[in-house]
């Protein structure tokens, strides 16, 4: 299979997405599928890798946008507000929809399906199918509003936390922070502190030291607001 073929048929398998209204958009080897209201966004993404004729499928993920907390991330580290998401979910490690045939492996808890011909990725259309409708579309209704999301967050372990927030780029602490701002958390400023005091010491290195200046910004533009 060349990536021509390849491309195509993803778009005609995975076509169903269009018709529930999303919008196809590639970048380089990514797919993203995705749907935009006034408040909020959603987004299916995922990846190819090519080995010569042969490929591979991964990186499965359904994303939601609440613009309530990314507008505000947005402010600091600037970029088009649609690039920006709050929430996540890939499919799980023991699902059970995953069709006869369609051959994976495991890297971490990556699925990495063998898409070389036509009929792989017919059966990774079923599977996508599957997840959209059996997982994704009951994830975004059990977190219809922002502050179910801050709800299901408070009950969080530290260690869990990324499961259901998203973090890009090291910018997890922000969100973490706009969604205990927004939702009046009463720990929000012991939440400050911690944060604070995880970064001070590192501060001298260039990356952590620019997370920190982002999140006391953040921080300043939050409370000014309040």
């Amino acid at each position: 299979m060349n990536r021509e073929l390849y491309i195509k048929t993803i778009k005609k398998e995975c076509a169903f997405l269009e018709a529930e209204g999303y919008t196809f958009y590639q970048v380089d080897a990514n797919f993203f599928y995705t749907k935009n209201t006034q408040d909020e966004g959603f987004r299916i993404r995922f990846s190819w890798l090519e080995y010569g004729d042969k490929f591979v499928t991964h990186g499965l993920t359904a994303e939601k946008r609440f613009n309530i907390i990314e507008q505000e991330i947005q402010k600091i580290l600037g970029g088009n507000l649609v690039n920006y998401y709050t929430i996540h979910k890939s499919p799980l490690m023991d699902n059970d929809y995953i069709p006869k045939g369609l051959e994976f492996q495991m890297s971490g808890e990556n699925f990495r399906f063998e898409t070389n011909t036509i009929k792989d990725i017919e059966l990774f259309g079923e599977y996508l199918r599957s997840f959209y409708f059996q997982d994704v579309i009951k994830f975004y209704s059990n977190y219809k509003e922002f502050i179910e999301v801050a709800k299901s967050y408070e009950k969080l372990e530290r260690e869990s936390i990324s499961i259901l927030i998203l973090n890009t780029g090291n910018d997890i602490f922000y969100r973490e922070l706009v969604i205990k701002n927004k939702s009046k958390s009463t720990d929000e400023n012991n939440f400050i502190q911690m944060v604070v005091n995880e970064l001070e010491p590192l501060k001298e290195n260039s990356i952590f030291g620019k997370i920190l200046e982002n999140f006391k910004r953040l921080k300043n533009n939050l409370h000014s607001n309040a």
